[in-house]
């Protein structure tokens, strides 16, 4: 907009007409929390991340990163089949829960979804991404509560950050953020971190209806 012509009905027409969106570009993840039923006991289903992937031996649900020209539901399912084995036609996705923003400039989705127990059997999981496939009643975690660990995330700047331009220089008091950490302990599976809370907010989520 050339400056000359820059006025306040100009300013207004922009800023009304605007659809907000984040100022930093947000990568868009979506995950599964699969259930299913399991001598008569509805069930989540998780899996062990392989040894040789990003975050190795955490416990997971499956999911990733959003691709060009699916929804985010598609999403999930896709990652699930590429994961888990499981064919995307033997799921039925159920609704969704809360997201999350993480400090990583992301929003992760999660679904929730059900697969019978003989077809879960049946799947073959990527040996690449999953070591073990396993499952967890929900009434554990209706009845456990989970350890509440604090963890505070806060800046780290590079030697060529430039706090001769701020005042206060190395001494600027740079925001902290306390964030709560989840653990549940289950027969010798630590279920911890984003996995920990999605469960917990589907929880939270049931016992409010």
């Amino acid at each position: 907009m050339a400056q000359s012509k820059l006025n306040l009905q100009a300013i207004s027409h922009v800023f009304k007409e605007h659809k907000a969106e984040p100022i930093f570009k947000l990568r868009r993840y979506a995950i599964l929390a699969l259930l299913t039923e399991k001598n008569g006991e509805l069930c989540f289903v998780l899996n062990k991340r392989s040894p040789g992937v990003r975050q190795p031996g955490d416990i997971c649900f499956p999911g990733g990163q959003h691709e060009m020209g699916e929804s985010l539901e598609q999403t999930a399912l896709r990652e699930t089949e590429e994961e888990l084995g499981i064919p995307q036609g033997e799921i039925s996705v159920l609704g969704k829960s809360d997201y999350m923003l993480t400090i990583y400039r992301g929003v992760i989705q999660p679904f929730l979804g059900y697969v019978c127990y003989d077809v879960l059997r049946a799947s073959f999981p990527n040996s690449e991404e999953v070591s073990q496939i396993f499952t967890v009643p929900i009434a554990f975690f209706m009845e456990t509560p989970p350890e509440i660990h604090d963890m505070v995330w806060e800046s780290v700047t590079l030697e060529t950050f430039p706090y001769h331009l701020i005042e206060g220089g190395t001494e600027y008091p740079f925001s902290k953020c306390r964030v709560p950490e989840l653990f549940y302990e289950y027969k010798g599976h630590t279920i911890w971190g984003f996995t920990a809370q999605v469960i917990q907010n589907i929880i939270d989520l049931l016992n409010q209806k």
